[in-house]
């Protein structure tokens, strides 16, 4: 299904563990991997030739370090198989991995992450939210190595969540068509935040959760994949990995709309709030918003 992965790093604990993770997937998907580290600099042009001069031992270490790291990295993928291509790059970092996905075609962006709530998730991790939000490309946020030996099946079981939007219902082709390539065991699930006290409320709220899983149901029997539902009330991040950690999943999928900016603080992203308190993986498939 992937067939070329990208996987940023700049030399940090969670982007050692993403380059782990993509080479691992890379090797059981038999995948390209593009590895990339972006390099930032704060020097300016109005900047005294001391500082110039300062500053050009301070770019050519930088440039060191970051070619030390594709090497290490680049070493690891050729140990494990792993076809690849290494980039050492300049610029924005979000911005610069979103334009390399898009220029080297690939079709999966793997990032390391922090496992951070509340109002850190918006301030820490600003990457992998950017690079989610705005990649056209699928993405994939890890905290963790791969848990699978390395002759086992890379996921079993995924968890996909379904509020019957476009965008869910993105997510929802992307885990079907993923469980039946890897025969994977796949989990539906539908959350409904309300809390309805009317019991005609409560019975409207629940057809039209039976109603969106009976949709994926159709789609899943369709697919040919081992499956099963599950309609639940609750906080729906909070419920989604309650879920997912309790059914003991190696994945989970989410759809999102693309919002960026203060639309996506304003609005919220369930999305967003998964990844940053999920120890899992979670794979956020985007259908953006025509503007």
């Amino acid at each position: 299904m992937y067939k070329r992965v990208l996987v940023a790093t700049g030399g940090s604990p969670w982007s050692y563990t993403a380059v782990t993770y993509a080479i691992a997937l890379a090797a059981y998907t038999g995948a390209d991997l593009r590895i990339l580290t972006v390099l930032t600099s704060a020097v300016t042009s109005y900047a005294t030739p001391d500082v110039l001069s300062s500053s050009e031992l301070v770019l050519d270490s930088l440039e060191r370090q970051g070619q030390a790291l594709l090497a290490q990295a680049a070493a690891r993928a050729a140990d494990a198989g792993v076809h690849q291509v290494p980039f050492l790059k300049w610029g924005n970092v979000s911005e610069t991995i979103i334009q390399t996905a898009a220029e080297e075609a690939c079709d999966l962006i793997v990032l390391g992450a922090r496992q951070v709530t509340g109002l850190k998730r918006l301030m820490v991790g600003g990457t992998s939210n950017a690079v989610a939000a705005k990649a056209r490309q699928a993405v994939l946020i890890v905290k963790q190595p791969p848990a699978a030996a390395p002759d086992a099946p890379f996921w079993q079981r995924v968890l996909v969540a379904t509020g019957g939007s476009p965008w869910s219902d993105v997510a929802v082709e992307h885990a079907l068509e993923l469980a039946r390539q890897q025969h994977l065991d796949l989990d539906i699930l539908h959350v409904d935040s309300a809390r309805p006290r009317q019991r005609d409320a409560l019975h409207i709220a629940t057809s039209e959760g039976k109603n969106i899983l009976a949709l994926a149901e159709a789609r899943a029997l369709a697919a040919g994949v081992t499956f099963q539902t599950q309609l639940t009330y609750g906080s729906v991040a909070e419920t989604i990995l309650d879920t997912a950690l309790r059914q003991h999943s190696d994945l989970i999928i989410l759809g999102s709309r693309g919002l960026t900016g203060w639309k996506r603080v304003m609005l919220g992203s369930i999305s967003n709030a998964v990844a940053a308190k999920s120890p899992l993986p979670v794979l956020i498939v985007k259908r953006f918003l025509t503007e």
